[in-house]
């Protein structure tokens, strides 16, 4: 099982992700929880550049996140799953569209790059404005990265609803408010995933 959380900055998909993690291994499941940039040598680089330490063109930049997504794919995802585990990413292919778009990237190319990738069972879209979004990166108080200015994160956040909403057809992603409390979205998640975890479950 892959499950995916997508989401603008400060859209608060650590923290769903994180907490999805711990009610699945307090059921005895076994779970697998990553996210993008990878932590490899690639990943590093990225988030460098996130934080403006690297200069890349747009292109440049986003197929150096396809290449750490092949890393990651094939180094932790794919075995995570092969050992029976469920994984839980946050970051994946929508974040390439979607941010590679708020920098002029061809959409078409990156769409055809990202559908070589393992697709998710199901991603869960945490949707929120940007400048509620952007809101609650500066309230943590850290230094704005590459992506975070109100004009990229709006484009970002039309971009990904609308891969939620073109996906949400197939029933493999749901499309969640991120200004909720971070109980009532935990709980629906639940409500969402409980169906699909089940049959897991019972092979216990």
């Amino acid at each position: 099982m892959f499950i995916v959380f997508e989401g603008t900055d400060g859209s608060g998909t650590s923290t769903q992700a994180k907490i999805l993690a711990e009610n699945l291994a307090k059921k005895g499941l076994k779970v697998f929880k990553t996210a993008e940039p990878s932590s490899d040598f690639l990943g590093k680089i990225l988030r460098e550049t996130l934080q403006k330490k690297h200069e890349l063109s747009p292109k440049a930049f986003q197929l150096l996140f396809f290449a750490d997504r092949e890393q990651h794919v094939q180094n932790e995802v794919l075995p995570a799953l092969a050992r029976g585990e469920i994984v839980i990413c946050e970051r994946y292919n929508w974040s390439s569209i979607a941010f590679g778009v708020s920098e002029n990237v061809d959409r078409n190319f990156l769409e055809n790059l990202s559908s070589a990738f393992l697709e998710p069972d199901h991603t869960f879209f945490m949707n929120i404005s940007a400048e509620k979004s952007l809101e609650r990166v500066i309230l943590r108080g850290e230094k704005l990265e590459h992506f975070e200015t109100s004009e990229k994160l709006k484009i970002v956040q039309e971009v990904m609803l609308n891969l939620a909403e073109r996906s949400a057809f197939t029933k493999r992603s749901s499309i969640l408010n991120a200004t909720d409390s971070i109980e009532a979205i935990a709980k629906n998640i639940e409500m969402i995933v409980s169906p699909i975890i089940t049959p897991l479950s019972k092979k216990l």
